[in-house]
């Protein structure tokens, strides 16, 4: 029952049936609202989402998940001074942010701090020749989305504002990924342009992320046992899709990324002949991609999910995001593989997980240097939305990618207007920057003419 229906039919009770049934529902939410954890300032547990951030953090740097990044080109008369309040105020208002992390046994806490200033960081690019500085900005900006955070101390987030003119800035913030994932930049982008045009904003979000941590473990440990079995049936016998390699001497031990795009029309029209969605058809290529790749029709691929599945949990700035493999064995015909990859993606999502207890069940013997579970992955992002009102100036998106390390082969995918960003990312101990546009190349044949 959707909520008009709901007020519709509250309505055409008596008053006092109304009260009575209102009043139930109310105790109905409450006992299944995410609890509010009192703030003594001692330690408070991590969600899963965290710990596995934390661990692979302290493992292999390199293949921690990179850190989450927004960019706003401003044009107008920027107050600097307004915009450092406004960012401690953004701070104060979500805990998430004035965070830090401790272990204990091992384990990572969180530790909420009180609100503290944070450094705003400023650029002057002016005294480079005016055509040099938009790309001047964007070298720095991405060697700062590179920098990692110390998260024993803090802070976990910073803002550079780089300056290329009297009325032209970039502004470009970076937060660890423990502290804030892709759907949580939404809500800064938001709240830091309302703070500062002095704009009302609601109170701040209750509960906060360390109440839905603590709620989150439980639930976990609650539904695991039940769910588990699953996944142990489901990926028995998974042997990893690329074979590990070496490092190689010279090639670093990032990744590089390419570019490219399709219409909406190309994916559409897939979808609709199997009555899907844009994402299953765009798995369904990417399986393709895979299979030519290693020539294997068993193959494993890993999901992110949102992890917001609760009303309460949106307003939240917080890491939710959580990595779900699927398991699909390829026919011969693309549009029989659209109809098992829709199969996968329902059975994966019902019994969905924590990714770290997941891979604990399995048991499985862990190799250096291979990701558990699954060496590719695949990203759908939402629609970018335009970046909101800022007083006095006129803003827009200063897009950035970041390439992750975390996949042997990952791909990202972005509906903008009437078409699709695709990103491939790859890491240079496997691939080539010229090996990646080769791939983006055949990925880009299989959506327009696909067969297996």
């Amino acid at each position: 029952m959707t909520e008009g229906q709901a007020a519709e039919r509250l309505a055409g009770l008596s008053d006092r049936r109304r009260e009575l049934v209102t009043r139930l529902l109310a105790q109905k939410a409450a006992a299944t609202a995410i609890p509010r954890l009192p703030r003594t300032g001692a330690p408070l547990e991590c969600s899963h989402e965290q710990r596995r951030i934390w661990l692979a953090a302290q493992a292999t740097p390199d293949a921690a998940p990179p850190n989450v990044t927004l960019g706003v080109a401003v044009t107008g008369e920027l107050d600097l001074t307004r915009l450092s309040a406004a960012l401690s105020a953004l701070v104060a208002r979500h805990e998430s942010l004035r965070t830090r992390y401790t272990a204990i046994d091992g384990l990572p806490c969180q530790v909420v701090r009180a609100a503290q200033p944070v450094p705003l960081e400023f650029v002057d690019l002016t005294c480079l020749p005016e055509q040099e500085r938009e790309a001047e900005a964007l070298t720095l900006s991405l060697a700062a989305a590179a920098e990692r955070f110390d998260l024993a101390h803090g802070p976990v987030l910073r803002l550079t504002v780089y300056r290329l003119g009297p009325l032209e800035h970039r502004l470009f913030l970076v937060c660890h990924h423990i502290a804030c994932d892709g759907g949580s930049v939404g809500l800064v982008a938001a709240d830091l342009a309302a703070l500062y045009s002095g704009s009302d904003v609601p109170p701040p979000p209750s509960p906060e992320y360390a109440d839905y941590a603590a709620w989150s473990v439980e639930r976990a440990r609650e539904r695991a046992p039940k769910r588990l079995p699953y996944w142990q049936e489901r990926l028995a016998g998974v042997e990893p899709v690329f074979p590990r390699i070496p490092h190689k001497p010279g090639t670093g031990r990032g990744s590089a990324t390419t570019y490219s795009r399709i219409g909406r029309d190309v994916v559409d029209a897939l979808r609709e002949s199997g009555s899907t969605t844009p994402f299953i058809v765009l798995l369904s290529a990417y399986l393709v991609l895979l299979h030519h790749l290693t020539g294997r029709r068993d193959l494993v691929v890993g999901m992110v999910t949102s992890g917001r599945g609760r009303r309460e949990t949106e307003p939240v700035v917080g890491c939710f995001i959580n990595l779900v493999p699927l398991r699909v064995s390829l026919p011969d015909d693309f549009p029989a593989l659209v109809g098992r990859v829709k199969e996968a993606v329902a059975g994966a999502l019902a019994n969905e997980i924590p990714f770290d207890t997941l891979v604990s069940g399995l048991g499985a013997h862990r190799l250096p240097g291979v990701h558990p579970a699954f060496q590719a992955a695949i990203v759908h992002r939402d629609d970018p939305a335009p970046p909101p009102g800022w007083e006095g100036l006129d803003a827009r998106l200063w897009d950035h990618e970041v390439d992750d390390a975390s996949f042997d082969l990952g791909l990202t995918a972005t509906p903008r207007g009437t078409d699709y960003d695709l990103a491939l990312t790859g890491r240079l101990a496997r691939y080539t920057p010229g090996d990646l546009a080769g791939l983006t190349e055949r990925l880009l044949a299989i959506l327009r003419e696909p067969a297996l």
